[in-house]
């Protein structure tokens, strides 16, 4: 393993360099680049984590910093300016008393974020807080949904964010409570002399820290239990575990009578607010045994796994998401974690990858290209040093599968990695998570600690002589770096522009090393595939579309949440079976599958089997199976210019088709829609035509190539939103 790339490094005990300093720079923030670069000393790659360490410390990156970052990186003045002024994370003046991110994506959108937006600029103004548009936070089922100081908030109106930032500015300046840094409240109850401890407490109560959940309210909900069982005097252990995906229903909170195990049902209540507590504890849910009255509260479920909505599902990457402590490693394993990495131990790097290739495992991330295939690539490449590196960079709006997995399951996404690695040789994995993650950040990091102190990361695998280790770098708020080699780029320090191919990754990749690139979902499916083998996985499924995906509900619907079901189930089953319609009520009249470069889905084609040939054929992707649904007062030529306005945003501005093509299609949306009469509506509809077509087949990548598929689905489907004839509506 090269010795700038151990993720082990100890950079306090380097010799501090004699990084130079700026004149114009005030000494305290000299210190502070000062110790930026020296944390991060030997790496590569450096310069995001450096730039992130100096905006964490100062609050912006102060362009005097410039010349000391680019000195102590051996870099530009150039390259460091035009990295930070690329990503949208980063400020280079200082950002007011707050930092309120108002999500703009696609599933907000349908739940009123644009007037959302507005109230957050009026409101805010007065406390002199920065207000930023951010395009996805990943609560897409919670929508609309805001971050301050990048703590979650869902479910807001506009009079409920005014009282959150007046509740905010109002607040002492103390830390807020966050999940992410600790295991369980369980931690906090044992610090607590009024709880009493005898014997170990027989009820385990269950309160979510996945961030939507947070953002509903779940760590106030956790606290108000803690202080409640305190103040009566009952012993609880409480397990802040990840959400079950039912994000209508929280903060969900679950209580066990038995042991912490998949066999002991687990009651469910929900949502249950801070005013509900003290009336579970009337009831005696948190009793043991819990009284009669305690099933009749009106928040009740049930035992959550005999609830319809869960009970109909078919879990398999999933199947541990809820019922487990993500900061327990024994909690995992014994819940079945690690048996597909054992397995993988005992076998040979051609059989692991074989067994992949006999599951018909596809990319999750939307490209749906075999797995197989890159790693016997890298695995047949012959190099020094190759890496496998985790896109989770999951900018689509209407999908937070990846999140979920990272915040509520993560030590299944690091044994997924680690096979891949010991499968094609790779000594050394990232996993890039995009910034508007912060719980996912800290959860990987902690997990990544965890493992590697137990064995299951490092130079000697549980003594079996096969080497991996994992390094998280963070990202800084670029869509188009969901693209796998922009990605790339990325991780290695520069702009996210996209690179031309060949060579492919698989051969020259991260640091010009044959690289594996895979996203979460496709690396934390590989464990089960290697404990039930290939031909089980294969038999899931319909077609070349093999096993299951995770759906995404998002938008304007009832009931949203992740539903994990094999492909061949149908739009109009996950929409009415499982979402429950739309939350307005009103009907549904459109759904863009497959996130904000997927096609928008008439109710005429709901009755289609989902898989890749079947929604390909029809002129649809799939992606990475993020549903967002908007009711009939949607306006679909004002969401088709949105497409063109959000790839303005995004483009990486490499390619002249994209980066010109998405500022002339909101142009002609415009004009399209402005026309007056029938004649000048044709010729504009004709030249938007014209225009994605040269977007789709010119641009060097998805986000030019696919910006046409909403644009031309919307005007396919519902012409009468850009004035035109309904009756030139396409049924096809």
């Amino acid at each position: 393993m090269p010795q700038n790339t151990h993720p082990d490094r100890d950079a306090s005990a380097a010799v501090p360099l004699p990084f130079p300093t700026a004149s114009r720079l005030p000494a305290a923030q000299a210190q502070a680049v000062q110790a930026a670069l020296a944390r991060h000393q030997g790496s590569q790659g450096a310069l995001l984590p450096v730039l992130h360490d100096v905006q964490d410390a100062l609050g912006h990156i102060p362009p005097a910093a410039v010349p000391m970052i680019a000195r102590g990186l051996n870099l530009s003045r150039a390259e460091v300016h035009g990295v930070v002024r690329y990503y949208h994370h980063f400020r280079e003046d200082p950002a007011g008393a707050h930092v309120l991110e108002v999500c703009q994506a696609e599933a907000c959108r349908a739940m009123g974020a644009e007037s959302l937006m507005a109230e957050a600029r009026r409101h805010a103004a007065i406390f002199g807080w920065t207000v930023q548009p951010v395009y996805c936070l990943g609560l897409c089922a919670s929508a609309p949904s805001v971050a301050i100081d990048g703590r979650p908030h869902a479910h807001l109106s506009a009079p409920r964010l005014d009282a959150l930032i007046r509740e905010v500015a109002s607040a002492s300046p103390a830390a807020a409570t966050s999940c992410a840094s600790t295991a369980s409240v369980a931690s906090m109850a044992a610090k607590t002399p009024t709880v009493p401890s005898p014997a170990p407490p027989v009820v385990t109560v269950y309160v979510p820290c996945d961030s939507a959940s947070r953002a509903a309210g779940a760590d106030a909900v956790a606290d108000a239990i803690l202080a409640e069982a305190t103040l009566r005097g009952i012993a609880l252990h409480i397990v802040r575990n990840g959400s079950r995906g039912l994000f209508w229903l929280e903060p969900l909170v679950e209580v066990s009578h038995g042991d912490r195990d998949a066999t002991s049902p687990r009651h469910g209540f929900g949502p249950v607010g801070v005013a509900d507590v003290a009336t579970l504890f009337d009831a005696g849910v948190f009793a043991a045994p819990s009284s009669p009255q305690a099933r009749r509260h009106p928040l009740a479920l049930g035992d959550l796994a005999q609830l319809p909505w869960l009970a109909k599902q078919q879990r398999i990457t999933f199947a541990r998401m809820g019922l487990v402590d993500p900061r327990s490693i024994d909690d995992f394993i014994a819940h079945g974690g690690y048996a597909g990495l054992t397995r993988a131990l005992a076998m040979s790097p051609d059989a692991i990858v074989q067994a992949v290739a006999d599951a018909g495992l596809r990319g999750r991330g939307g490209a749906a290209f075999p797995a197989a295939i890159k790693w016997k690539t890298v695995a047949a490449t012959t190099a020094a040093q190759k890496y496998v590196v985790c896109n989770a960079d999951e900018g689509d709006s209407g999908t937070f599968s990846d999140r979920m997995t990272m915040e509520g399951d993560p030590f299944m996404l690091i044994e997924g990695m680690t096979i891949a690695g010991i499968a094609t040789g790779a000594t050394i994995g990232y996993c890039y998570i995009r910034s508007e993650y912060p719980d996912a950040i800290a959860t990987m990091q902690a997990a990544i600690t965890t493992a590697r102190a137990a064995g299951w990361l490092g130079s000697d695998i549980r003594g079996s002589g096969r080497s991996f280790d994992l390094i998280v770098r963070k990202g800084a708020g670029s869509y188009v770096c969901g693209e796998e080699t922009a990605m790339l780029e990325s991780i290695e320090g520069r702009r996210g522009l996209v690179r031309a191919k060949p060579p492919l990754p698989a051969v020259a990749g991260l640091f010009g090393c044959p690289t594996v690139i895979n996203n979460v979902i496709t690396l934390a499916t590989v464990p089960q595939i290697l404990v039930r083998g290939g031909a089980w996985y294969r038999g899931i499924g319909q077609g070349r579309s093999t096993g299951t995906l995770p759906f995404q509900l998002a938008g304007n619907i009832r009931q949203g949440g992740l539903v994990e079901l094999p492909f061949g189930v149908t739009l109009r089953t996950l929409l009415e079976d499982f979402g429950g319609g739309s939350a307005s009520g009103r009907p549904i009249r459109a759904v863009q599958v497959g996130g904000p470069l997927g096609t928008y889905v008439p109710p005429s084609q709901w009755d289609a089997p989902i898989d890749y040939e079947v929604y390909a054929a029809m002129g649809a992707v799939v992606g990475h199976g993020g549903i967002v649904v908007h009711d009939e007062t949607a306006d679909l030529g004002a969401l088709a210019r949105y497409a063109m306005e959000f790839c303005v945003i995004e483009s990486c501005g490499k390619c002249t088709p994209c980066r010109i093509g998405a500022v002339r299609g909101t142009e002609v949306i415009d004009r399209l829609r402005a026309a007056t009469t029938p004649e000048a509506r044709d010729a504009q509809a004709t030249l938007l035509r014209d225009l994605c077509d040269t977007m789709q087949y010119g641009s060097l990548c998805a986000m030019g190539g696919m910006t046409p598929y909403p644009v031309l689905s919307a005007l396919n489907h519902y012409p009468e939103d850009f004035g035109l004839p309904a009756a030139e509506r396409m049924t096809s």
